[in-house]
């Protein structure tokens, strides 16, 4: 599981966003914090970053706290529940977590919600007691972790598939969905649920179901340092390389490192300059259409494109994120991810592997809400003649 758009709100809220790094409040020293609370050897007097800087810092930080949550607590939560640990071990720690009684008595199997009630209150106290702060936090973080979930039909497949025991009344489940499904249908589900060499296999019914043969770059492998900035590089690195592979003399870190001279990897302009220098006949756009993408695609060249890849599908938020499109059939886009599997519903990723991004299917209906952001023509793409 993930911190989910709610989860992470909380945190930044009771965190608090801090541009210039500043002193243990403590000691005057180390350690020095910035952003959301980001400690660390990066960390240093004098430093500032960015807004987006600070959010990117925030998510490469919740994974440690995501994954010690789904580490010391056995038995299953919802998605609040689990936002409310994540916020509780980010404040207090892991370790904490680990040595808690909310940790046992959640483990025990106890009714969760008194546990919460009861557990979280006792983790408010600094060196001269009870601190308002922490008495507000503790307080939000019971009444999420209390507040009932409402599954979208989408979430709640996707629980349904994580959790397949082949248990009878989960077969009898789905063979009654499989006896619902047309022979198109079944078709489309049997070719996705083998992944991506499917897509490689004859599908008649589909006109443009072979993705480009486009080569996958991984942008959290990236030896440069700048792993969580590299989406728009490693998505133009991919569209390059498919394009005129004798030009790129490398991976994604090569291409960065003639972006860098033009200017920072998340400029639109810098990314250009790049590609032009190289040969390439490359143009930034903010007014594409589904249409485009069709059409650039039925030509052969795959195309990058910017998405809002936080916060749920009718509502997406976040600094911006690129990926390149490969292909298309009549309902889906098929996709190089370089960040992963993105969560299209809920927002975020469900798979951050190194190939977990590589040729996935996004719906049409999906990726345009998060593409097409005011109306039906305003969104960000490059497109590089052959």
């Amino acid at each position: 599981m993930r911190t989910s758009t709610q989860g992470v709100e909380l945190i930044k809220e009771f965190e608090g966003l801090e541009q210039t790094a500043y002193p243990d409040p403590g000691n005057g020293g180390d350690p020095w914090t910035i952003g959301y609370g980001h400690t660390g050897p990066d960390v240093y007097p004098g430093l500032w970053i960015s807004k987006l800087q600070a959010e990117e810092l925030l998510v490469k930080d919740l994974r440690r706290f995501e994954d010690a949550v789904e580490t010391l607590i056995d038995v299953e939560l919802n998605q609040n529940e689990f936002d409310a640990l994540v916020s509780f071990a980010f404040n207090v720690g892991e370790g904490a977590l680990g040595d808690s009684t909310l940790r046992r008595r959640l483990n025990a199997g106890e009714d969760k919600c008194p546990v919460f009630q009861q557990e979280l209150p006792r983790w408010v106290n600094g060196a001269n007691g009870p601190m308002p702060g922490l008495v507000r936090r503790r307080e939000a973080e019971a009444e999420l972790a209390c507040t009932p979930v409402r599954e979208t039909k989408e979430t709640f497949l996707l629980r349904a598939v994580r959790y397949f025991k082949e248990e009878k009344h989960q077969i009898d489940a789905l063979n009654a969905l499989w006896g619902e499904l047309d022979p198109v249908q079944r078709d489309w589900f049997i070719t996705a649920y083998r992944g991506s060499q499917a897509l490689r296999e004859p599908a008649e019914e589909h006109e443009n179901f072979f993705p480009l043969d486009v080569p996958y770059f991984y942008q959290r492998d990236s030896k440069t340092g700048m792993s969580e900035r590299m989406c728009f590089t490693s998505s133009m690195t991919m569209a390059l390389d498919y394009i005129d592979p004798e030009v790129i003399d490398g991976d994604d870190d090569w291409y960065l490192s003639i972006v860098l001279y033009f200017g920072d990897t998340v400029s639109s302009e810098a990314q250009i300059k790049a590609a032009r220098s190289l040969g390439y006949d490359a143009s930034f756009h903010m007014d594409g259409s589904q249409d485009d993408l069709e059409e650039i695609l039925n030509d052969g060249t795959p195309v990058p494109i910017g998405v809002l890849h936080k916060g749920p599908v009718d509502y997406p938020t976040g600094g911006g994120h690129w990926l390149c499109l490969v292909g298309h059939d009549d309902t889906h886009f098929i996709v190089h991810d370089p960040f992963g599997e993105m969560d299209l519903i809920n927002g975020g990723y469900v798979k951050t592997g190194p190939t977990d991004g590589k040729f996935v299917r996004y719906s049409k209906k999906n990726l345009m809400k998060r593409w097409l952001i005011s109306n039906d023509h305003d969104g960000w793409l490059v497109s590089i003649n052959p």
